[in-house]
């Protein structure tokens, strides 16, 4: 469908001493899904502005099919932004609300309803053309949205948080339909949440925005186990960083005490008996989490969090205990 390359984007808001987003640069491939994450307020939603031709960037580039949409009325440039909410027309049923696009384009009625049955069919609503938005559940309401916002056949989806006010069963079913209908459709998209499950479930690559930067750009399994940066593995979940003086390992890189190191939570071993990549320490608190124990052991005023998986040992404030590191688990991580 679309191969989307944004270049060297520049934003800064009238007022604002700082840029929102900074020297930005991603590429997405033909048909891919890219979640892009961050916390609040580090310009990702800004980025989708730029895209659509809400805001215009103060330097930069963004190309579909190499050519540049810059000057391309937001209109016709085939971006199609989802948000948080439905925003479906309150005094339109669904038929009309998916097919309102295709009206404006023009679209004969015949169309529009052959489209709309389509699209009802893709999302799991068939037979509810005639319904209004105030007789939809949230989830379905979110399921029309997308499907006002694919039946045009866009060249870009963009998705804002669109499952962040669903509560949790329902986000997890859209989640799957979502990327169910994405791969089907082909369409390139990009995805933006500031929930980490949220996007390795749903992305190809996910791009980590701090501070109107990306800071690291991987598949979700590569990003989640070994983040290359302090910054991203301390977003992923990592706590325990270690110098490589303070490794109880005989790694080869251990001699350097420069050389950072991490391991995840789910990787650290809490246990009674000394043994290989271990040592000792203090339990300042263990609680029961029901999949699993998570661990906050004290080694030489350092806290190192764990998480172990049921059956897992409980242990009390104060108990002398082992914490292992294995080798294959710690990996080097840059400031």
């Amino acid at each position: 469908m679309t191969t989307v390359n944004i270049i060297s984007l520049n934003k800064t808001y009238p007022n604002q001493s700082l840029p929102v987003l900074k020297d930005f640069s991603l590429s997405l491939n033909d048909g891919e899904m890219v979640a892009l994450l961050g916390p609040s307020g580090m310009g990702k939603s800004t980025l989708l502005k730029l895209i659509t031709g809400i805001e215009r960037p103060d330097s930069g580039d963004i190309q579909f099919d190499s050519s540049s949409i810059l000057n391309v009325d937001p209109n016709k440039r085939g971006a199609v932004l989802m948000f948080q909410k439905s925003y479906l027309f309150p005094f339109l049923n669904v038929e009309d609300n998916i097919g309102f696009g295709l009206k404006v384009q023009g679209a004969s009625s015949e169309t529009i309803h052959t489209e709309v049955k389509r699209m009802l069919n893709l999302i799991g609503l068939p037979g509810i053309e005639k319904r209004k938005p105030g007789q939809l559940s949230g989830g379905e309401g979110q399921r029309v949205a997308l499907a006002r916002a694919l039946v045009t056949n866009p060249k870009l989806l963009l998705l804002d948080e669109p499952l962040s006010s669903l509560d949790t069963t329902v986000r997890m079913n859209l989640q799957e339909a979502i990327r169910n209908i994405q791969r089907e459709l082909g369409v390139t998209t990009i995805f933006v949440t500031h929930d980490l499950g949220e996007a390795m479930a749903m992305s190809d690559r996910m791009a980590l925005l701090l501070n109107g930067e990306i800071v690291a750009l991987d598949k979700p399994e590569n990003l989640f186990h070994r983040p290359r940066s302090l910054a991203a593995a301390r977003f992923m979940g990592v706590s325990t960083f270690l110098s490589g003086s303070q490794l109880p390992v005989k790694k080869d890189v251990c001699s350097s005490s420069e050389k950072m190191f991490a391991i995840r939570p789910e990787h650290i071993r809490i246990q009674k008996e000394a043994c290989k990549d271990s040592t000792p320490g203090v339990v300042s608190d263990c609680v029961f989490r029901g999949e699993y124990i998570e661990y906050q052991v004290n080694i030489n005023e350092m806290i190192v969090r764990a998480r172990m998986p049921m059956p897992a040992p409980m242990f009390t404030h104060g108990e002398q205990v082992y914490v292992k590191f294995a080798e294959e688990y710690l990996f080097e991580v840059e400031n």
